[in-house]
């Protein structure tokens, strides 16, 4: 949207210009800031008379304390603040990705006409006026953005709506293919692992190898199918509050359930500290995710090498969870490719792990789905970690 400018120069206005009819409904709150409590005092009562509640801030944390918790429709930003220059609360406003659209009318100090060279960056602010303030004008003014806003938030409403529709039917059509396949492949399952008991049982040597080739290849269609239904919940994550401790038994116990990694539970090391809070999250998100992660571990380091499951608290806001091995490592130009669909490091035909290609890009859409994203560290022949942050919340938090 093209930057508005408006710069007002009389010297006469602050406490004498009348008001106009009042254009605003009683919903609509505004935020006042500035460092000078005689001119918030003075807008917020013009504002008042022209129909809006006002909330009023002198710094810049109470100006981000009331957009949380008073979550007003625009923002009036004087020039100075008591903590911070008003610029730089503005382009933190603008910036801001939880905020639509917050329209900013900002209040020099004296005119500051050119002054900006932002007019058309999505920083600026929306209108520009001086002190002393036209009472009438600022009205005006609000009465063009809000109207804007309104149309913007309206347009934004039917595009999430459609969005939303949209990825209901992907998460259908996923969630039908993957109970399509998996009613027939449970069949086969059985029927395998029947032919695979009787061979053992009395076949030859040569009938074992290929019953077991038959059982590591349904397994691996058991992960696919899986992976396919795991993709539609990806795309239905639920945040909330998650005990990480939880996802972590929750990965451990879905490997142990795994085909192709019966008996691996014994390599898995489990070092999850005590007391940790709670992370923002899905708990069958995340569990999944670090279900892959260990999958991964345990498919490229040797067997008798042990694959670590680590959480700790990295900062007052995030803890830090990941998955450490010591195989075969990866070579730094690849880190960025092993998160792409169907790509293996080794892509041969005869390479001696298993695998689609599919969990990592999965694990990665999972862990971006609540908002992380996955870090890999890694040195070829020492191992592999694979790690992401997530952020401390408590039950009090909104979602």
């Amino acid at each position: 949207m093209k930057r508005l400018r408006a710069v007002t120069t009389s010297a006469q206005r602050l406490a004498t210009d009348p008001v106009s009819p009042a254009p605003a409904e009683p919903s609509i709150t505004l935020l006042v800031a500035d460092a000078d409590n005689r001119t918030v005092r003075a807008l917020q009562r013009r504002l008042q008379a022209g129909g809006y509640g006002v909330v009023a801030a002198n710094s810049g944390e109470q100006v981000f304390e009331a957009l949380h918790d008073k979550q007003p429709s625009a923002v009036i930003l004087g020039e100075t603040l008591r903590d911070a220059n008003g610029k730089s609360i503005c382009r933190r406003i603008k910036a801001d990705s939880t905020a639509v659209y917050m329209p900013v009318i900002f209040i020099a100090d004296q005119d500051q006409d050119g002054d900006w060279n932002e007019d058309f960056s999505p920083s600026a602010p929306d209108a520009t006026l001086c002190k002393p303030v036209d009472g009438a004008e600022l009205l005006e003014w609000l009465h063009l953005l809000l109207g804007f806003k309104r149309q913007f938030d309206y347009r934004m409403k039917r595009l999430v709506a459609q969005v939303q529709t949209a990825e209901l039917v992907k998460s259908d059509i996923i969630n039908n293919v993957s109970h399509e396949i998996a009613t027939p492949l449970l069949q086969v399952k059985s029927a395998v692992a029947l032919l695979a008991d009787d061979i053992a049982r009395k076949g030859s040597r040569e009938q074992a190898r290929v019953a077991s080739m038959a059982t590591q290849a349904v397994g691996r269609l058991e992960d696919v199918v899986n992976n396919i239904r795991q993709l539609a919940r990806a795309h239905n994550i639920e945040l909330g509050p998650v005990v990480l401790n939880e996802a972590v038994d929750l990965a451990i116990r879905h490997v142990e359930r795994s085909w192709t990694r019966r008996g691996a539970r014994g390599r898995i090391r489990k070092q999850v500290d005590e007391d940790l809070p709670l992370v923002v999250g899905d708990k069958r998100a995340l569990g999944h995710l670090l279900q892959l992660l260990l999958d991964n571990a345990l498919k490229f380091s040797p067997v008798s090498a042990p694959v670590y499951i680590i959480a700790s608290r990295l900062s007052v806001d995030s803890v830090w969870v990941g998955v450490q091995d010591f195989g075969i490592g990866i070579p730094e130009d690849e880190h960025d490719r092993v998160f792409e669909v169907f790509y293996q490091v080794n892509s041969s035909s005869t390479r001696p792990q298993g695998g689609t290609g599919t969990g990592l890009a999965l694990a990665m859409l999972l862990a971006q789905g609540m908002g992380s994203t996955i870090h890999l560290d890694s040195t070829p022949g020492q191992g592999s970690t694979f790690s992401l942050t997530l952020p401390v919340t408590s039950l009090d938090d909104p979602y």
